[in-house]
C-alpha cells in the first residue's frame, strides 16, 4: 500500500543556513532540515583543463601531491601509477 504525502510546505529556516520540509503521511506528520549547499569559491574547472591557468593548476598539483601522502600506504594506487606511465 502507498501512502501519498499530503501539505507539503518548505519553508527556509531563520538563519538561512538549511530548508524546513514538512509533509504529513495518513496520521503521522514529518519535518526534515536540510542543510543547504556550501558556496564554492573556486572558479570552476576549464574544458581544457587547468593549463590555462598556471596557479589554479599548482593548487591542483598540490592537492593531488597532499592526497598522495595522505593515503594509508603512502603509495601510489595501481591506476594513478598506470596514468602515468604512458
Amino acid at each position: 500500500m502507498h501512502i501519498q504525502k499530503k501539505n507539503l510546505q518548505v519553508t527556509q529556516q531563520a538563519n538561512g543556513e538549511s530548508l524546513q520540509l514538512t509533509y504529513e503521511l495518513g496520521t503521522q506528520r514529518k519535518t526534515l532540515i536540510i542543510p543547504n549547499q556550501q558556496q564554492n569559491t573556486e572558479p570552476e574547472p576549464h574544458a581544457a583543463g587547468s593549463y590555462h591557468n598556471p596557479e589554479q593548476h599548482a593548487i591542483y598539483m598540490q592537492r593531488v601531491d597532499v592526497m598522495l601522502r595522505t593515503t594509508s600506504s603512502g603509495k601510489r594506487s595501481s591506476n594513478a601509477s598506470n596514468a602515468t606511465s604512458c
